[in-house]
């Protein structure tokens, strides 16, 4: 959660009268309470630890969650040179995980089972156009739609699940085990530069506001902030002869297709422009070249504040209309944040692709870092990753859920540390 006990200057301070008011114009929530309730939804606490298998480079990486996961990535600040299958109970015959680097994403053929999601909706029985009412029974599982309609507008419209709970996904308390080969020895690097490694969950959790005439509900599309790996089995082995040194060759990859989630992500880091800025606080662009519906941002370096929603920009799909509707958060100071939306059915004419980010266009977001990200001397160059969650076509009457490799954003424009000391 936003930790509301710092002190936030600027573009800090406006970012919780944002969150509030853009929920009640997504939900058209009639009252909130403090900016703790306003925070974007949660998919699960996880536990996540990697373990040495065996000498060298090899290891396990283990996780359980409190709640339901449809996609999960793991992201490193080092390589990742090969990885397995992933075991996850009754869920690994739907699972499968792509990409090269310094992490992969996982995910699922058919995000509506039960049901069938037609390619070009976000789950209505309708193509847009024309746009499906409120008050049709959506085709994916776990769907929403208007259960009570006010005349006059008041108290609100309300809105409840009426679909049976998707069943390609992992269920919460599931334990699930999945083979890696790291690049490098978890050992190198020392205090300067140490092994760093995160598991993002996707999923979608039920948003619930609470109005005048009862509660309304919709379901949204989120990925978590980043969830820590522990990693302190697999250095025990650091400075015993068990630690050897990195070997070429190893494992196979997943069996999947490299291109089920064929999304490529680029963008830049730069000092931000803003009059308010100081030496820790950035800009961020992103722009994907598929439709996504999630996003999750991590660094090498902690970050303090996570970014207020994205401004987009570009004329692809709802263009500037899918600003504003992604919610952010993520323990601060921490190592990145995951963002999401709060109604995943939503789809308009102003927002023919939904609530997203359309293919093309550009996010840009306001962050700020615990001290500067300049080069200090014997560091590591400040890193950012971007991954993204999207619902790409895998068949002909369906759509996928996955989440991406983590794909690098260019850090430029801080230079290097005056005086050696951070700030």
């Amino acid at each position: 959660m936003i930790n509301s006990s710092r002190s936030e200057r600027g573009w800090r301070g406006r970012r919780r009268i944002a969150v509030l008011v853009s929920i009640a114009g997504v939900l058209g929530v009639a009252a909130l309470g403090s900016a703790t309730s306003a925070s974007a939804a949660t998919v699960a606490n996880c536990n996540a630890k990697l373990e040495a298998k065996g000498a060298g480079t090899k290891a396990k990486l283990s996780f359980v969650c409190d709640g339901p996961v449809r996609a999960y990535s793991v992201g490193s600040n080092k390589a990742i040179k090969n990885y397995g299958n992933p075991s996850a109970g009754s869920a690994t015959q739907f699972f499968s995980c792509q990409g090269t680097g310094v992490g992969f994403g996982c995910g699922i053929q058919n995000r509506a089972t039960p049901g069938s999601q037609t390619p070009g909706t976000t789950g209505w029985g309708a193509t847009f156009p024309p746009a499906p009412g409120a008050t049709d029974t959506p085709t994916t599982c776990g769907g929403f739609k208007r259960i009570e309609v006010k005349d006059d507008g008041f108290p609100a419209d309300r809105n409840g699940i009426v679909n049976p709970q998707c069943e390609q996904l992992i269920p919460a308390g599931t334990k699930v085990t999945q083979s890696i080969k790291l690049g490098s020895s978890p050992c190198a690097g020392g205090s300067q530069n140490p092994l760093q490694m995160y598991l993002f969950v996707g999923g979608e959790p039920s948003v619930t506001s609470f109005t005048v005439g009862g509660d309304s509900t919709t379901v949204g599309e989120f990925l978590d902030s980043p969830a820590t790996v522990n990693l302190k089995a697999l250095k025990s082995q650091c400075g015993s002869k068990k630690s050897g040194k990195s070997k070429k060759g190893g494992g196979k990859r997943s069996s999947a297709p490299p291109t089920r989630f064929p999304v490529g992500c680029t963008g830049s880091i730069t000092h931000s422009t803003l009059p308010t800025a100081d030496a820790t606080d950035a800009a961020m662009f992103f722009t994907c070249n598929q439709n996504i519906r999630a996003f999750a941002i991590y660094s090498n370096k902690p970050i303090d504040v996570p970014g207020d929603e994205p401004i987009v920009t570009g004329t692809s799909g709802g263009g500037v209309s899918e600003g504003a509707l992604h919610q952010c958060q993520g323990n601060i100071p921490g190592p990145g944040f995951g963002c999401g939306i709060v109604d995943r059915q939503a789809q308009s004419t102003g927002l023919p692709n939904g609530q997203g980010i359309s293919a093309g266009n550009t996010a840009e977001q306001q962050i700020s870092f615990e001290s500067s990200p300049c080069k200090r001397k014997g560091e590591p160059k400040a890193k950012v990753w971007v991954i993204a969650m999207g619902e790409p076509v895998t068949s002909a009457s369906t759509v996928g859920e996955f989440t991406s490799a983590p794909q690098q954003l260019a850090v430029s424009g801080f230079g290097k540390c005056k005086g050696g000391k951070k700030k």
